[in-house]
C-alpha cells in the first residue's frame, strides 16, 4: 500500500535517488543543484511503498500561493494515481494554511518534449490553468509557464 506523508530529513537520499532515475525530467541543474538544496529547505510530501520513496513533491509559500517546486513519481508507477495523491496532500496543506491557490511552473509548449507535454496534461486535468508565460535564455527551456488552481474562494468568512 502506498502511503503519502510529509517529508523528513531522512528522506533526502531516497528523493535524490528517485530524481536520478528520471533524467528526462530532472537533468542538469535541477538534479545537480536545485533539488538537493530545495529538499533541505522546503517542506513537502513523499509517497512511500514498502519503505521506498516512489514519489515526492516539494512546496513553499510565495506570491500568496502554495507553490509546488518539484513533483516526481517513479517511472513504472506513473499513471497509477500517486501524483494525484501527492497533489491532494498539497491542496490539504494549502487549506490548512488558509491559502486559496496552489501553483507550479513547468516547461512551455514550445519545448517539444513529450515528458513535459505529459506534465502539462497532468496539471490541466486536475484543474490547473496557465496564468503566466515567460521566455527564458535557457536553450533547453525557451518558455516557462506558471499554472495555478484555485482551491477555495478568497476572503470568504470562515475560510481559514
Amino acid at each position: 500500500m502506498i502511503k503519502i506523508r510529509t517529508t523528513c530529513e531522512g528522506d533526502h537520499q531516497g528523493i535524490l535517488d528517485l530524481v536520478a532515475s528520471l533524467p528526462e525530467w530532472f537533468a542538469g541543474d535541477p538534479a545537480d543543484r536545485s533539488i538537493p538544496i530545495d529538499i533541505r529547505f522546503n517542506d513537502g510530501f513523499v509517497a512511500e511503498y514498502n519503505g521506498s520513496i516512489v514519489g515526492f513533491a516539494t512546496i513553499h509559500v510565495g506570491d500568496g500561493r502554495l507553490n509546488i517546486g518539484w513533483l516526481g513519481v517513479r517511472r513504472e508507477l506513473q499513471r497509477q494515481g500517486i501524483g494525484s495523491r501527492l497533489l491532494l496532500a498539497v491542496e490539504g496543506a494549502a487549506r490548512t494554511m488558509g491559502l486559496c491557490e496552489i501553483a507550479t511552473v513547468t516547461v512551455g509548449e514550445g519545448a517539444g518534449s513529450p515528458e513535459f507535454e505529459a506534465a502539462r496534461r497532468f496539471y490541466r486535468s486536475r484543474g490547473f490553468t496557465v496564468f503566466q508565460r515567460s521566455t527564458t535564455d535557457n536553450p533547453e527551456c525557451r518558455e516557462e509557464i506558471k499554472l495555478k488552481k484555485q482551491i477555495a474562494e478568497p476572503n470568504v468568512p470562515g475560510d481559514t
